[in-house]
């Protein structure tokens, strides 16, 4: 892993892939990063917030910048992330809790329960960052498990050669009873968000773009959100 410095902070790269944006200020990056904060900031039901995978919190400056300021209860297996995190961030961070564990396993030992849950695990080999085999096989009904009543699982999807990105939403997605997936044009990433209680594709489109607007992110013309399913 190679740390890049920005003008903005810095950037976690492996492989010419950009792992994480960090900024050391609140705003946006310009990038994914804006999508998930927009999606977690605007649909999220509840203040009870996890990140499984922090790497180096690249969601956490926009996040802050859409007005989102619970805590986060964040996991990964590395704290090389977490390290340049808290060397970035300021105040202005707020509650940002940060446990070293796999995060199936951490998930599974919490007595508490979320309102949201957003999973941005990855690895990183040979055949370049895809996601690990939990994320398609138990991961999803632990993340439904630890999810309060009306809560949501937002899983940050990527590709996996051989299988449709439709069959790979449909995985991830299936414990739940509705289905969006939002699609940020120019990345092969798709973001698959599911709940039992899910507002429409039309509405969900609505407030993630206001707040991509909010930040001034060029990202905001770039996400289309369609349903997947609805029960």
């Amino acid at each position: 892993m190679r740390i890049v410095r920005t003008p903005r902070g810095a950037r976690m790269v492996v492989s010419d892939a950009i792992l994480s944006e960090i900024r050391s200020s609140p705003g946006p990056t310009d990038s994914l990063f804006d999508v998930l904060a927009a999606c977690v900031a605007a649909l999220a039901p509840g203040p009870r917030v996890a990140l499984l995978g922090f790497a180096g919190g690249g969601i956490i400056a926009p996040l802050r910048a859409m007005g989102f300021d619970h805590p986060v209860d964040a996991v990964d297996l590395s704290r090389a992330g977490e390290k340049l995190y808290r060397q970035l961030s300021g105040d202005w961070a707020g509650v940002v809790r940060i446990a070293q564990a796999d995060a199936e396993r951490w998930l599974r030992r919490s007595r508490r329960r979320f309102d949201l849950i957003l999973e941005d695990l990855s690895i990183t080999g040979d055949s370049g960052t895809i996601k690990p085999y939990a994320s398609f096989d138990s991961l999803p009904r632990t993340i439904r498990a630890r999810l309060d009543r009306s809560g949501l699982a937002i899983t940050n999807l990527l590709p996996l050669p051989g299988t449709s990105n439709e069959s790979l939403a449909f995985r991830v997605a299936q414990p739940h009873r509705c289905a969006l997936v939002v699609h940020p044009s120019g990345y092969l990433n798709r973001i698959v968000i599911a709940g039992d209680r899910l507002s429409g594709a039309a509405r969900a489109s609505r407030r993630i773009r206001k707040l991509l607007r909010a930040i001034r992110s060029n990202q905001e013309k770039t996400v289309s959100v369609r349903t997947l399913f609805r029960a």
